[in-house]
């Protein structure tokens, strides 16, 4: 397809502005304090996502995904958006290839206005810019501690594929991974004012930074990649860390690129937003992280569009979210296998999550529960019809920190918002984390040694990674183990008979 993001052509923005949309003289933030990099949200679309923080919501107020039927002109597109109360902020509304992001801000419910746009013939469907939530024997000195890779077979796995291939690119699409070793001068409410703070950034020294390549920020702000929130750091460790190196723990795809693509945000990156808008105040620091919609199916085509051919995906939430849908459907039938979070609710409510619901929709978009280290189905690991297979997440209820999973990881204490004014994001420490999200990487980084081997269809990825699983459960595919446990060795052994 063509260009990822398209602008709001000009067209456009003036029959928006007859309708009764404002039209901004720029769609910038303005900056208390010098950025090196604009941000890449404007004033309003910043304390709306301050809110989704303070008020828990579950989507961006004002804030749709519109397709429209096939065949619908321009004249008809701007009819069916003539609904929209007080107009549509055409400078803050964006083209994310055929799915339009529409910033209503008269329209606060954006479920309402969902179901009103769907009501309008042109339109195919319409939703909320839901907010997903944060979901060779190596020589490495803590590789001990990684049980996890031995449960899968990854030692005998990498006597047959060393690592992959430097040809394979997987893209992780997460918090980010911090991809300069600068300090970055950002604007922070001190509790009285805004001052320019110093903030210190490095690489993952687990990670070589030539393996890092066409990284993007879709999130925060147009400059290089930082995280500051620590999850995709975690994640991208378990599937891409350096290994081999007497250093740090083992990744499994180790050969692998790594494409860091920041779709998610967490309370640094608001709390810095805020400043630099001139807005004073704290967000609530209790929330971890989040990702809108508009902004992952975003990163997603663009990790299509520019080659890679396996995506990771540690995050979802509630909500039916046909933009994925059509996202997945689009990345797979370029070739590009996906590993997703099949959530962490099971005390809660065992809710449907996406986009992992949609993995038994899509062959070659695969949905990843959680066991522990005795194999047993981790205590928070969703089950349902949408789990196709299970791999290491951690449990510390099988093991204590012992059973939870091990990367390099910046160091929480250093950005603590309960007890740190200034973050910095240079240290890195062993760090134990359990979850749906790391277990999805274990699937990434099978899929990437697997498409080294050949396997090149991600339907077949997926087929091979079900056939040779360990059957756990019931006898064979049940809700809550899927096919079974990835055994990485046998999918690899087993390549000649599944390709």
């Amino acid at each position: 397809m063509g260009l990822l993001v398209r602008r709001t052509p000009g067209w456009l923005v003036l029959l928006l502005a007859v309708m009764g949309g404002a039209v901004l003289a720029q769609d910038r933030a303005p900056s208390a304090g010098p950025l090196a990099y604009p941000l890449l949200a404007d004033r309003d679309r910043i304390a709306a996502r301050a809110r989704v923080f303070n008020e828990h919501l579950p989507f961006v107020p004002g804030e749709v995904l519109v397709k429209f039927r096939d065949g619908v002109g321009t004249a008809q597109q701007v009819r069916a958006l003539s609904v929209a109360r007080g107009g549509i902020q055409p400078a803050a509304s964006r083209w994310i290839g055929n799915t339009l992001l529409v910033h209503a801000a008269g329209e606060e419910n954006a479920e309402t206005f969902s179901q009103v746009l769907e009501l309008q013939p042109e339109v195919e469907w319409a939703q909320p810019n839901r907010v997903s939530r944060l979901k060779v024997t190596p020589n490495d000195t803590s590789f001990s501690r990684q049980w996890n890779m031995g449960l899968i077979g990854m030692p005998a796995a990498w006597d047959i594929s060393r690592g992959g291939s430097t040809a394979v690119t997987v893209a992780i699409i997460d918090s980010g991974i911090t991809v300069t070793n600068n300090s970055q001068s950002f604007p922070l409410w001190n509790g009285t004012t805004i001052v320019q703070s110093n903030i210190p950034f490095r690489q993952n020294p687990d990670i070589a930074a030539s393996r890092l390549g066409l990284s993007r920020d879709f999130a925060f702000w147009n400059g290089p990649v930082l995280d500051m929130v620590g999850h995709g750091t975690h994640v991208a460790g378990t599937a891409l860390q350096q290994t081999n190196n007497d250093f740090g723990f083992a990744g499994i795809a180790y050969n692998a690129k790594l494409m860091a693509l920041k779709a998610c945000y967490g309370y640094w990156e608001l709390q810095i937003s805020l400043s630099a808008a001139g807005i004073p105040g704290y967000v609530d620091p209790h929330e971890e992280g989040g990702c809108d919609d508009a902004d992952v199916i975003a990163a997603i085509r663009y990790a299509v569009d520019s080659g890679a051919q396996v995506i990771n995906l540690s995050l979802g939430g509630p909500g039916a979210a046909p933009a994925f849908l059509d996202v997945l459907r689009y990345a797979v039938q370029h070739g590009v296998f996906i590993a997703m979070a099949g959530g962490n609710e099971f005390e809660s409510g065992n809710p449907i999550e996406y986009p992992a619901a949609y993995g038994p929709e899509i062959d070659g978009a695969m949905t990843v529960g959680a066991v522990g280290r005795s194999r047993r189905r981790a205590y928070y690991s969703n089950t349902g019809a949408s789990i196709e297979i299970v791999a290491p997440g951690g449990d510390d209820r099988d093991g204590g920190l012992a059973g939870t999973i091990y990367q390099i990881g910046v160091f929480d204490s250093d950005f603590n918002p309960f007890t740190i004014a200034i973050p910095r994001f240079d240290r890195y420490y062993e760090k134990p984390s359990e979850g749906t999200s790391m277990a999805a990487p274990h699937i990434a980084g099978v899929a990437a040694l697997l498409y080294a081997q050949g396997i090149r269809n991600p339907a077949a990825i997926e087929a091979a990674i079900k056939r040779f699983a360990t059957d756990l459960g019931a006898p064979g595919r049940d809700d809550e183990y899927g096919a079974g446990l990835v055994d990485a060795r046998s999918g690899l052994r087993g390549l000649g008979v599944s390709r």
